[in-house]
């Protein structure tokens, strides 16, 4: 195909190039993955029709088994690239998800017929819908959550003709191709080159056959052996092994399992002779640091007296870690493991907090995660990466973009970058991202809808591992809460349906959180699945539904109006919400039956975990705890919530509490236990009070009889994990159920 006669489409301030693969706004490239481009593409060419998602699945992997999840990936992240490219992440949204049927782009499209100097004024509509982006009642367009690698753009210069010019002999030859590489050049409008090929694109990834729940991983800086903590049968609070990362198994235990204590921070020695690790005694408890030769030996106590993690310096001689705890003065220090006297580095006073210390591979500096105490323990814990030089303690800010949250961190070799495991968007599995240094774009190594915790990195940045879990919630409804009746009235990967929080309506229908539409919203449907309808549209993230009594309201936690999560109301159609608060962190809402009042939970932004209450209308809250709180569920006669109740340390010593609506001291308290899980039920027909434990080894509901006595375990499942669930008032349970698998992955050349 020549110059002239190239498949070029406009819509909204894009052009996509079919030919050089290419997508520019302004003349400024639009980074797409392939399959991004590939899709995109085939909605272009759709003529503004829905293309169903077995079309797609089709067009876009020929010949290539994929499951609809990685479909709706694709378009998640696509989403989120236009969003960018149009320079608002809140503006329109190009692609519209058709429920049930497929996706379609939303914009009049225009071919142009003139090749690439065509304007705009001269290109021909190739569809007349046109339609506007799907916005909700306030006009605000859907957002997505997720931005995707750079895609690469094929090099100038891969005409075809060029390759008949070159067999031309002798001068003829050069001076031919000399001639065309002038006119080409000479008038073709001059645009932004195309970005080389992602870094990312020939990644391998490989899960290596690592037996049990592991928690954490670190490969050695030769690649030889990996290190890991797991939570092996029978050793429920783990312990530190190490294997060959080649061999087929040899499993070695370094220390075994101990009474009331917690092994995390595993790594190597420089020289991959030693492994060391931490072991808690308790959550507020200091980590003691140790030393174990890698094929086995006797434990050899390093130190002890920070709040962990350490990280060694390159050449093995000092460790760097924080002391202090979150609201007190916290220090940066680096400690010599030959015995001297520890050295101050950098401290902090609250709010600032900062903490998991890595120090580069040049010995200069100690990169540090930060952020402030006031939002800690929120959905939106906003975190960032600074450095600190090891000399001197001056700062250099990585970055002023701010996650959420943060799972793991690591210099790249050449000290050029960190590998990050954290989140661009609330609620979002933490992935792996390159952030250069000292400053740059930041750019993402995985991208789907696994979380990865961790990464730990070789010498030569040939390969990194980093632990992996794959979820797939779906909602599943059980008569009685009986485990052999259950059926599930959900399918496919992806939509995280019910992952955070469903409740039954009074008319018998389910109302549950999901991605399906691009966002974390709230979505409505029948008992049986059927009947799908999606209620929170373009408002950012929402989730935790609960309905009122009358099935008038649903009462959800959203960011929508920006900033943090509050709780909001919406008629049970999705129309007309409103804020009820305004404190930031509020969580678990549940209306009172007569509908006066909304009880809700605190965590974060600077605010104790307490229980409140809020008129429904809107206005001053209550408070009704004294003491740390959270998880509130009403009676059915609205005279009394149970809620989790902190008495003390450590957190199994904490209750289930009865209190009155309007607050006080508890009038009964139940025993929890060291599997207890949260989310609390009030069962309907108040014989006791339900909530989720693993003392089975799988999650199941339990519960606390009214009166006392040994809790009762209401299901049964063998497998699976139940997430959020709900009882309805003739006595069906409706559970968001997880397949959930978790290995170590090997990923090379993700350079």
């Amino acid at each position: 195909m020549s110059s002239a006669e190239k498949q070029i489409y406009e819509f909204g301030p894009f052009r996509l190039d079919a030919g050089e693969r290419l997508l520019l706004r302004g003349g400024e490239v639009v980074r797409l993955t392939p399959k991004e481009f590939e899709t995109l593409l085939a909605l272009v060419r759709g003529r503004g029709r829905v293309r169903s998602k077995r079309e797609l699945l089709e067009e876009v992997w020929p010949e290539t088994y994929v499951e609809e999840a990685t479909l709706a990936q694709n378009v998640f992240t696509l989403r989120k690239a236009l969003a960018r490219g149009n320079g608002d992440d809140d503006g329109p949204q190009y692609i519209e998800t058709v429920p049930r049927r497929g996706y379609r782009l939303a914009a009049e499209v225009r071919e142009l017929t003139g090749g690439p100097e065509t304007s705009k004024e001269e290109a021909e509509p190739l569809t007349s819908v046109a339609q506007a982006p799907h916005t909700t009642g306030d006009g605000r367009a859907a957002a997505s959550e997720i931005t995707a690698p750079p895609r690469p753009a094929r090099e100038v210069g891969g005409h075809p003709r060029r390759a008949a010019f070159l067999i031309t002999l002798g001068v003829l030859a050069a001076v031919s191709l000399l001639v065309y590489a002038v006119f080409r050049f000479a008038v073709r409008p001059q645009t932004t080159p195309p970005p080389r090929p992602p870094a990312f694109q020939s990644m391998k990834v490989t899960r290596l056959p690592v037996a049990g729940a592991v928690r954490e991983a670190a490969i050695s800086p030769d690649g030889a052996y990996l290190a890991y903590v797991s939570d092996e049968p029978g050793a429920p609070r783990g312990g530190v092994w190490v294997r060959q990362v080649a061999a087929a198994s040899n499993n070695q235990q370094l220390a075994a399992p101990a009474e009331g204590v917690q092994y995390g921070g595993v790594t190597f020695s420089p020289d991959a002779q030693h492994v060391y690790f931490l072991a808690f005694k308790g959550p507020d408890a200091d980590a003691t640091l140790y030393q174990v030769p890698v094929f086995g030996g006797t434990l050899k106590k390093v130190l002890e007296g920070g709040n962990g993690p350490y990280s060694l310096s390159p050449d093995g001689r000092r460790v760097a870690y924080i002391t202090g705890r979150f609201g007190t003065e916290m220090a940066l220090m680096l400690g010599d493991l030959a015995g001297g006297v520890p050295r101050k580095l950098v401290t902090r006073t609250p709010p600032d907090i900062f903490g998991l210390p890595v120090w580069s591979p040049d010995g200069k500096w100690v990169a540090c995660v930060y952020g402030s105490d006031e939002d800690r323990g929120s959905q939106t814990a906003l975190v960032g990466f600074t450095a600190f030089d090891a000399a001197d303690g001056s700062e250099t800010r990585v970055t002023d973009r701010r996650w959420y949250g943060i799972e793991g961190m690591a210099w790249l070799p050449d000290s050029s970058g960190l590998l990050v495991n954290t989140a661009e968007a609330e609620l979002s599995p933490s992935q792996i991202w390159q952030i250069p240094f000292p400053s740059g774009e930041p750019r993402r190594v995985t991208n789907d809808l696994s979380t990865y915790i961790g990464t730990s990195v070789t010498r030569d940045g040939s390969a990194l591992v980093t632990v992996q879990t794959d979820r797939v919630p779906n909602i599943w409804v059980a008569p009685g809460g009986d485990a052999a009746r259950a059926r599930q009235i959900t399918t496919g990967a992806g939509k995280f349906e019910g992952f955070y929080g469903l409740a039954w309506a009074p008319d018998g229908r389910i109302v549950y959180s999901s991605v399906a539409g691009g966002n974390w919203d709230i979505w409505v449907m029948n008992a049986d699945g059927t009947g799908q309808r999606q209620l929170t549209v373009g408002a950012r993230s929402n989730y935790g539904p609960s309905v009122s009594a009358d099935g008038r309201f649903i009462y959800f936690v959203s960011n929508r109006a920006g900033g943090p999560f509050h709780i909001w109301r919406m008629d049970s159609d999705g129309s007309n919400p409103k804020q009820l608060t305004s404190q930031g962190g509020e969580n678990f809402p549940h209306a009172t039956p007569d509908g006066r009042f909304v009880v809700y939970a605190t965590i974060g932004f600077g605010k104790d975990a307490a229980v409140w209450k809020v008129p429904a209308e809107g206005g001053e809250p209550v408070r009704l705890t004294d003491k740390p709180a959270s998880w509130p569920f009403l009676s059915p006669d609205g005279k009394w919530f149970v809620c989790t109740y902190g008495v003390g340390q450590p957190m199994n010593s904490n209750k289930l509490a009865v209190i009155s609506i309007d607050g006080g001291e508890p009038v009964k308290l139940y025993d929890i236990g060291p599997t207890f899980r949260a989310n609390t039920v009030w069962l309907p027909d108040n014989r006791g009070i339900a909530y989720l434990d693993t003392r089975t080894g799988v999650s199941n509901v339990f519960m606390q009889p009214m009166s006392g006595g040994k809790p009762v375990q209401l299901t049964d499942f063998k497998t699976d994990h139940v997430g959020a669930y709900d009882w309805s008032r003739d006595n069906r349970l409706a559970a968001s159920r997880s397949v959930e698998t978790t290995g170590v992955v090997l990923i090379k050349d993700f350079k």
